[in-house]
């Protein structure tokens, strides 16, 4: 025990630091690194997980081009594209809504934060199973609050093609506008006071300090709430998977729901591989734009 002691003494704090982390750095390559290039191998081969014996053959970038050139992937990626923009707009609007609303102190505020918080903590399979019941066209409460403020009639959120997409950008907004919500509080609450003072003391307006000094202040903190929910809803699947299954027809049908059929239904692997890889590049492409983009907002 002691000559341990000894030999940690005779370390530098780097090499000490390295010690502790090196184990969980090995493990996170192994978790992550590994799949992915063992992935990106199979994306290069016609291999199929439910035929072992038959030979694998390198066929270079067919499959890729044969998935660019897909007129049906690029309709996945637009429903995808059209998920990923709503969500983030409707979360951005209400979560900096809520979070300049929970700003203020007033009686309740603890209880109330705590309750909008709530969703965000529920499995996403749960809330899909849930929601489901809530847009039953016959039992669901959601129609009877729509029919409330105006009389549609009965209608089926989920049984409709042109309502589907709506449904799902409704329940994942209900879920995860509370994150978006305690970043941009997390925000707000970081401004100093003596700014607002300054800016009273100089009579600026509510709007004028808002615009001039809230907004500038909480919007980095808004646009890094929305990388997160971007690159989480870009592979949204088990939400989806839960409450619509990707349909009606292929109504719903998310890029990550279209390769789990291709992987797991028609066990395509090499194909489903080049899939999955020109999806983490799209993804990493898209994110160190917006990065970039973010830094130079907030150097300004």
């Amino acid at each position: 025990m002691k000559s341990a002691v000894k030999k940690f003494k005779g370390l530098s704090d780097k090499a000490i630091a390295w010690i502790f982390i090196a184990p969980t750095l090995i493990l996170l390559l192994a978790i992550n690194i590994y799949p992915l290039i063992y992935a990106i191998r199979m994306s290069f081969t016609n291999f199929y997980a439910n035929k072992i014996g038959r030979e694998v053959k390198f066929v270079g970038l067919k499959n890729y081009k044969k998935i660019l050139g897909k007129e049906e992937i690029w309709e996945k990626m637009q429903i995808t594209a059209h998920f990923v923009c709503w969500t983030l707009v409707i979360q951005a609007l209400i979560g900096l809504g809520l979070a300049l609303l929970l700003n203020k102190k007033f009686k309740g505020n603890e209880l109330l934060t705590t309750l909008i918080v709530l969703p965000m903590m529920l499995s996403p399979a749960v809330v899909g199973v849930f929601w489901t019941y809530l847009y039953n066209p016959q039992v669901g409460l959601f129609n009877y609050v729509v029919n409330f403020f105006y009389d549609f009639g009965i209608f089926d959120m989920i049984g409709s093609s042109t309502l589907a997409p709506w449904s799902i950008v409704i329940v994942d907004t209900w879920m995860w506008t509370p994150f978006t919500m305690l970043i941009c509080l997390a925000g707000l609450r970081s401004i100093p006071n003596y700014l607002y003072e300054a800016a009273e003391v100089d009579r600026a307006s509510k709007w004028q300090q808002f615009i001039h000094i809230t907004l500038p202040s909480v919007l980095p903190f808004l646009l890094l709430a929305l990388l997160f929910r971007g690159i989480e809803n870009f592979k949204m699947f088990d939400l989806v998977a839960e409450l619509t299954s990707g349909g009606p027809g292929s109504a719903t049908e998310l890029a990550s729901i279209n390769l789990k059929r291709e992987a797991f239904e028609k066990w395509k692997t090499g194909y489903s591989s080049a899939f999955a890889v020109i999806l983490f590049v799209t993804i990493f492409g898209f994110g160190n734009v917006y990065v970039k983009v973010m830094n130079k907002i907030k150097d300004r």
